[in-house]
């Protein structure tokens, strides 16, 4: 990433859900669940599940990794993170198994860009993402143009005649 995102240094994809029961109401997502998990799990450290579990009347959220449900705590959750071409990859994959997408399963997902020092610097939804990317694209594309026709420049010649 050039400009838009040039101060993150790792994705996660955040999958929240209001608590963990809810969790299940994932499968319903995929056009082939099993499949989906046996391409992506190996990949897909950085997706997670974060949800809320209240205990003795406090609340405390929790995180697991989408496909294995590994628990991760919740603290070192913004570690996990993966470059942007993998995520990239990985994001193009997982939505290539997902259903057309009707909202209200209980859940709310999130791009999240982290920087170097483990800060949250980017936060958006999946197509917000896909569109930024767009942009970054078309802007790349646009500083390619202007250098090559900086680089094609010959000034008017100074010499004699």
């Amino acid at each position: 990433g050039d400009a838009i995102f040039a101060n993150e240094s790792s994705w996660i994809l955040i999958e929240f859900k209001r608590d963990q029961e809810s969790i299940s109401s994932e499968i319903k997502k995929f056009t082939n669940f099993s499949e989906a998990k046996k391409t992506l799990e190996p990949k897909g450290k950085h997706h997670l599940i974060i949800y809320g579990l209240e205990d003795n009347d406090e609340f405390h959220l929790h995180s697991q990794e989408y496909f294995s449900e590994e628990k991760i705590d919740i603290e070192k959750a913004l570690l996990v993170g993966t470059n942007q071409n993998n995520f990239i990859d990985y994001l193009k994959q997982l939505v290539s198994f997902k259903k057309q997408s009707k909202s209200g399963s209980g859940g709310y997902s999130l791009v999240a860009g982290i920087s170097k020092t483990g800060k949250v610097t980017k936060c958006m939804k999946i197509p917000e993402f896909a569109e930024a990317l767009k942009l970054e694209k078309a802007l790349k594309l646009k500083l390619e143009n202007q250098q090559e026709q900086t680089n094609d420049y010959t000034p008017p010649s100074s010499g004699r005649w």
